[in-house]
Parts: C-alpha cells; structure tokens; sequence
C-alpha cells in the first residue's frame, strides 16, 4: 500500500511539475522582445503604410504592449542602419544629428535611437515606454526607404 501511495504520489508532484515548467516557459516567450530586421539587401519590397512607404524593413509594422521590449536586427553584410524615432506621424525628411549614431531613448520616448548597428549586430532591447503610433528610420538609408511604425498599444 506505501508503494501505491508513494507512486500516485509521485504520479501527482510530476504533473505539478510539467505544469510548473511550461507556465515557466510560457512567462519567458511572452517576455522576449520583438525582433525587427533591417536589411536593405533582403527586403527590397516597398510596404505602403499610413505614414508613408516603407522599405528594407521586416516587419514594416510591430504592434507591442507598453513594457514590452523591440530588438533591431542588421541583417545587411556591409551596410550600417540605426531605429532612429521620427517625431511626426507622417515619414518626412528628418533632421536628425549624429546623436542618432549613438544608443539612446526608449520607444515612446522624445527621442530614441538604436544607434549605429554594424553589419550583423543587434540593438539593445528598446522598451516600449507609451502608447501611441511611432514612426522610425535609418540615419543612412532614410532617403532609401528605410523606414518603420511601431504601434505601442496599452
């Protein structure tokens, strides 16, 4: 009879377990960030949004929750890009410093910047901050095209 109990009993702490580990894993996929890839050699479709067309891109629009963090990828072999924000709510011809070459801001911010990502690099995790629409660039490429919306939703 203790080896009935001692096997149900184990049978039941397993169980527990499994559903332990997978809420876990659940927790930590909901918490890693959105991955944006910037590449012009990749993504040479133009998007047509609201704000504007968008280019070397992927994807042209993010939708992400206030807390939730956006990586930016260089997924170009020779070029360099930045996530630059724009502060109107149309793609214009922005009047950007060389600040935008240095990591700065979170998304929601006055201003923000991924700063300047060599071929093959990431940004650090920018943190959405509020909620709102937020348009972005490349400081090298933004005549090209080069540029995004994220939508921080509350």
């Amino acid at each position: 009879m203790t080896s009935t109990i001692s096997k149900s009993g184990l049978a039941a702490l397993a169980a527990a377990l499994s559903l332990v580990v997978s809420a876990g894993a659940a927790a930590r996929a909901a918490n890693s960030p959105t991955v944006v890839t910037l590449s012009l050699d990749r993504y040479q479709t133009v998007t047509h949004l609201d704000a504007g067309d968008s280019v070397g891109v992927a994807p042209a629009v993010v939708h992400v929750h206030v807390g939730d963090a956006v990586v930016f990828v260089n997924a170009d072999p020779v070029a360099h890009h930045t996530a630059t924000g724009l502060p109107s709510a149309r793609f214009s011809e922005p009047r950007w410093t060389q600040a935008a070459l240095t990591q700065s801001g979170s998304i929601g911010g006055q201003a923000w910047s991924t700063g300047d990502l060599a071929p093959g690099a990431h940004s650090a995790p920018m943190t959405a901050s509020a909620a709102g629409t937020f348009l972005y660039g490349c400081f090298f490429h933004y005549s090209a095209g080069m540029r995004g919306e994220i939508v921080v939703e509350p």
